[in-house]
């Protein structure tokens, strides 16, 4: 019996497998291991078998596997890997169709990405060509020396004027398959011979494995991608329904038996497995540590993952015994210019487009010129990965590959210029774009600042690390009131915690400094934000520094107890604003200015001005903030709460529009409110809860005081007043901490609520005393529990109440929250 024969009885592909297997003399359970099926479906594939192939029992499949064998060219004989074949069904279903159609398929990928496993895994499994014949040219040095492996494998010898002819003869007759593996070194000699012998013979086929294309005529490249990955979820199954979760867990378990994917680790190994972006040879070198790491271990050994992923992969050639020589094999084959390149693309963090690698990475001794003859060259060897993205191709390097050239720049002693040069031009575009994200193209700036993210993460480290902090300072500052659009960041508090260790910076920039620190302070701390407002006075200055002065003055108080003064800063700030002819900042003064005011009415109508404003600026995410805000006053007055739902529902559809994540988030935890109030707290629980999550994760101390706030009137309306007390004396306390003083007084109210139904009414009763202290004239628009006095006078009795209510009136805040 020979392959025809195979063909000619019917097996299929996994037959085939699952036939070599049982020629091995494994088990059911072995093979349904090996192939990750099912004992049943193996026993069905067997079954099959026997009935196709004519055999009486499993003897004769073992027979059978033994004489197809035999017959093949000992020197010819294929590899048969020790470990599992993992993941690749897509691939698998790709190739199998090309192979047999197109003469010459060429397996394209980086260093360590399966290309070898896969083409010998195909070369088991398919059956509709000739038994495989294996050329390795790794071990071959020099171009002019592939003929001889060739020869060799082929079982052809002779001298080398000979030589050609011999292995043309070899092929001439009947068809043949060869799989010519790391073509890469001898592109050139690989390429020259295969077309001779593709074009002088008829039934050949030949599938390569190499870097890059081939470049000979007919040929067919089929790129291997990284393994999917998994979500980083505490989820064994969802880990392991990905193939990069899957190799992780099949070599893990090799190594160290009884190894399984737990909730505990689940979360690890997709993040191990996510962090080496899916190269199968890199989560091979990683499982073998697991040995001597847990999961969460070898996940914070990563960063050194060069001197960590080390010792092998039985069976690998010794270019793959480490990660670091499977790449260097790789970056040994290109030129200097090439090289210098290659390092150079390591300051990006991410994708990258053309556009930009020309802005950042042309300079001495590159220029534009060399970018586009070196550039393709990276992509044709596979160390440049792509993809296409909204009809833009996106380039990046692999991050295990990144961290291999970052090195290699550093030990040039060219990293500090090459990151200056990505530093600079990301600052510098972001504060180009400020006209679109106020509203010329919105969207598209919107769009770049989310896609730069990770570059501007990057540049700003390089700017704050410099003595002179200049160049932070004129990004953070020259966004300015803009980060109203962008939103709260977690990491643009840490960049403005760094800066704020020194002093702010002198002449033009420090009034752009201190409104850029007084707005992005309002989210976390008025008192501060007020200070630094403070630091500039609003007669210095030019017109438009003078007006922006103001509105960070007004900005600061708005939200705390010194309102009255910020509506007078606001209402200047928006007459100056309106003189410049500058509606922008003009609507920010007039939204908040609604803020700032107590009457519920005015404070819309002054939010719907500004919101039309926005509007015909086509500043989409800023009149979304205006419609969650007039949502936000009407639900806290309990008025107009169908127009409130009317807004709420208008501000996520801008907010989705925009792109804006943080805007969408304000609509959200402001449904949420709305839900409660209509008595829906269910629903309204459920949003609140995954919504803390979101507000902590960007550093929104505001929002996430009204999530537990929230959280604590769901928790009383559901009669478990401890933890109610637990969230909302949480949630009061940030608020505070905040300066947000109508959350403050919302938390206060609802927090004594929680305490009498705890039966702490004396407690309760300082609760509404400190209330009293803050708005004693019902200012802020909020509607007093009436019906909450009543029941702690008459639980108390009138002189126990007043005592207690004399204790919140006199005690601080942060004292009785605390107590």
């Amino acid at each position: 019996m020979g392959a025809d024969a195979l063909r000619a009885a019917g097996v299929t592909a996994r037959e085939l497998e699952v036939f070599w297997l049982v020629g091995d003399r494994l088990q059911n359970r072995e093979i349904a291991d090996s192939l990750r099926l099912s004992e049943r479906t193996v026993e069905s594939h067997v079954s099959s078998l026997l009935r196709k192939l004519g055999g009486s029992n499993r003897l004769a499949l073992v027979d059978a596997a033994t004489r197809l064998r035999a017959r093949r060219d000992p020197g010819s004989v294929l590899p048969r890997p020790l470990s599992s074949f993992v993941g690749r069904t897509r691939e698998i279903e790709d190739l199998h169709r090309l192979v047999g159609v197109h003469r010459l398929l060429t397996l394209t990928g980086p260093a360590g990405t399966g290309k070898t496993r896969l083409a010998l895994h195909l070369a088991h499994s398919v059956t509709s060509l000739p038994p495989a014949v294996l050329v390795d040219l790794a071990a071959v040095p020099f171009a002019d020396l592939v003929e001889r492996a060739f020869g060799v494998a082929l079982g052809v010898s002779g001298d080398g004027r000979r030589l050609r002819g011999l292995i043309r003869g070899s092929l001439a007759e009947g068809k043949h398959w060869l799989v010519v593996d790391n073509c890469e070194h001898v592109t050139a000699g690989a390429a020259e011979l295969l077309a001779d012998l593709l074009a002088t013979t008829e039934h050949l086929h030949v599938l390569a494995t190499s870097h890059g294309p081939l470049g000979v005529a007919g040929e067919v490249v089929y790129e291997i991608p990284p393994l999917p990955l998994p979500e980083e979820l505490d989820d064994p199954p969802a880990v392991l329904g990905a193939a990069a979760g899957r190799l992780f867990a099949d070599r893990a378990a090799a190594v160290s038996t009884g190894f399984e994917i737990t909730a505990a680790n689940a979360r690890d190994v997709a993040t191990i497995c996510r962090r080496l972006d899916g190269l199968p040879l890199a989560i091979e070198l990683a499982a073998a540590r697991i040995r001597f790491f847990s999961p969460a271990e070898l996940l914070a050994r990563l960063d050194n993952r060069f001197a960590l992923l080390t010792g092998g992969v039985q069976g690998a050639p010794n270019r793959h015994r480490t990660l670091e020589e499977a790449l260097r094999w790789s970056y040994e084959l290109l030129s200097d210019e090439e090289r210098l390149l290659f390092e150079r693309c390591s300051v990006f963090p991410g994708e990258f487009d053309y556009d930009t690698a020309v802005q950042v990475l042309a300079y001495p001794p590159l220029d534009s010129a060399d970018l586009v003859r070196l550039f393709p060259r990276l992509l044709d060897r596979s160390l440049v990965s792509r993809r296409l993205r909204d009809q833009t191709t996106e380039y990046r390097l692999l991050d295990s590959v990144r961290q291999f050239a970052a090195r290699q720049l550093a030990a040039r002693g060219a990293a500090g210029t090459a990151h200056e040069q990505h530093a600079r031009h990301h600052l510098g575009y972001a504060l180009a774009a400020l006209p679109d994200l106020r509203g010329r193209d919105q969207a598209g700036a919107l769009h770049w600042f989310d896609r730069h993210c990770a570059d501007l993460r990057i540049a700003m480290h390089w700017a704050l690390d410099r003595a002179d902090p200049t160049p932070a300072w004129e990004f953070v500052a020259g966004v300015g009131s803009a980060w109203e659009i962008l939103g709260s960041r977690g990491e643009l508090y840490d960049w403005l915690e760094r800066l704020l260790e020194r002093p702010l910076p002198q002449g033009s920039l420090r009034a752009k400094a201190a409104v850029a620190c007084s707005i992005l302070l309002a989210y976390q701390d008025t008192a501060r934000a007020q200070a630094f407002a403070e630091q500039t006075h609003v007669d210095h200055g030019s017109d438009t520094d003078k007006a922006l002065l103001h509105l960070a003055l007004g900005w600061a108080m708005m939200y705390g107890e010194h309102r009255p003064a910020a509506i007078g800063h606001l209402e200047e700030a928006a007459t100056r604003f309106e003189r410049l002819g500058d509606d922008w900042h003009r609507a920010l003064a007039l939204s908040g200015l609604a803020s700032a005011g107590s009457d519920t009415d005015t404070a819309v109508t002054r939010l719907a001005h500004a919101a039309d404003l926005f509007g015909r600026l086509h500043d989409q995410v800023k009149r979304a903030n205006c419609f969650n805000a007039m949502a936000s006053r009407a639900i806290e007055a309990r008025t107009r709460l169908d127009e409130a739902a009317l807004w709420l529902a208008e501000a996520a559809r801008l907010a989705r529009a925009s792109g804006n994540h943080h805007e969408r988030l304000h609509a959200e935890v402001h449904r949420a409110a709305l839900d409660q109030q209509l008595g829906d707290h269910t629903t309204a629980e459920a949003r609140f809860v995954g919504l803390l999550v979101e507000f902590r994760r960007i550093g929104d101390h505001r929002c996430t005081a009204r999530c537990l706030i929230g959280l604590g009137r769901a928790a009383t309306y559901g009669g478990d007043h401890f933890r109610a007390v637990l969230r909302l004396t949480e949630g009061t306390d940030l608020a505070v901490a905040v300066g947000d003083l109508r959350a403050t007084l919302t938390g206060l109210h609802l927090l004594a609520g929680a305490n009498l139904a705890a039966g702490r009414a004396e407690r309760a009763a300082a609760l509404l005393g400190a209330a009293e202290r803050l708005d004693p004239e019902h200012r802020e628009g909020l509607v007093p529990d009436a019906d909450l006095g009543a029941a702690l006078r008459e639980r108390l009795g009138p002189e126990t109440f007043a005592a207690a209510l004399a204790t919140g009136t006199e005690t601080p805040l942060s004292e009785l929250l605390s107590s």
